[in-house]
């Protein structure tokens, strides 16, 4: 591991808690399936079965009953994935949407929408609502509309659009937006293991700026009262915490508590790795205040059964 990052992370984490976290990245790192809401618990149990029988190993997450983590199948020809009744999905991804609390009537936008996991999951929830789901290029809007395909969703619809841009028709439409920007992605080095070697300090920096920005444009479309969700997959304080900052104590929204919107096992693993920092001396009291925590979760390599991500709820106030 680059010796800037370990500097970076026990700055931010304490070294016992550094050392956990680089360990944890070593481990190895099954791939996460998520079954679609359309498909039972009985048929899901006979799919589990069938992918079984071909000589995979699976087990059920612990945090959600949709979700499964997956060692040694190849995906494409397991039961149900070209039928569009599974995907690959992270937990932490998941959660994300979950967080986000979205109704069957929903409108949501997703600003950064590629490969377009969260914009399915958040179809299947608002499913008498509507999806926007946009990113900055073509391939990537192909690559989103491939997995809408394969996943048989009718209620999104895609477009190529810049995010650091506003677009002036949906200011004030949408009842949720999820953002997950584009960050370090320094949580997810444990399946992805060449960022290490192409991430460094200033580019880091750089990124924050490009996230403000987007974070900027797209805030503007929530309507009053509306929820914005914000993510990464990074476990830097600079991408996560300071963002939070910004959300609250700039653009005027409203941090929402996480404690009964997120299944307990998530929130009794946030509590212990809280006490877990609070004894390494680490305090993010002294940077957030408790509602702006308690609208934040990280998860951290090592400590939780899911890939390095943040996520942090908003509300825009009926005022704002």
């Amino acid at each position: 591991m680059p010796w800037w990052l370990v500097e970076l992370w026990k700055d931010e984490y304490g070294w016992e808690i550094t050392e956990t976290i680089l360990k944890g990245l070593l481990e190895v790192h099954p791939v996460s399936l998520r079954f679609s809401g359309k498909v039972s618990c009985e048929e899901r149990q006979e799919l589990c079965r069938g992918i079984c029988s071909q000589g995979a190993t699976l087990r059920e997450s612990r945090y959600l009953p949709d979700v499964y983590l997956l060692e040694h199948g190849e995906i494409s020809v397991l039961p149900g994935f070209r039928e569009g009744k599974c995907t690959v999905q992270d937990v932490s991804s998941t959660l994300a949407v979950e967080a986000a609390g979205i109704r069957e009537n929903d409108f949501v936008i997703d600003v950064c929408a590629a490969p377009g996991g969260k914009s399915i999951l958040a179809a299947e929830r608002a499913c008498k609502g509507s999806v926007l789901a946009r990113d900055i290029s073509r391939e990537k809007i192909d690559r989103i509309e491939e997995n809408i395909r394969r996943m048989r969703i009718e209620n999104i619809e895609t477009e190529v659009f810049d995010g650091t841009q506003t677009d002036e028709n949906l200011v004030g439409k949408a009842d949720v937006v999820l953002l997950d920007v584009p960050c370090s992605g320094l949580g997810v080095i444990g399946k992805k293991r060449d960022i290490k070697y192409k991430a460094d300090l200033e580019n880091v920096e750089k990124l924050t700026q490009l996230q403000k920005q987007i974070v900027r444009a797209s805030a503007l479309y929530v309507k009053p009262g509306g929820t914005f969700l914000y993510s990464t997959c990074t476990i830097h304080r600079r991408e996560n915490e300071d963002m939070v900052r910004f959300l609250v104590r700039e653009l005027g929204f409203e941090p929402v508590s996480l404690e009964n919107v997120l299944p307990k096992m998530v929130m009794e693993e946030k509590k212990r790795l809280r006490q877990e920092l609070c004894k390494a001396g680490i305090s993010y009291q002294e940077e957030l205040t408790r509602e702006e925590a308690d609208a934040c979760l990280q998860f951290l390599p090592g400590y939780m059964e899911a890939d390095g991500f943040f996520v942090a709820r908003f509300r825009r106030k009926e005022n704002g």
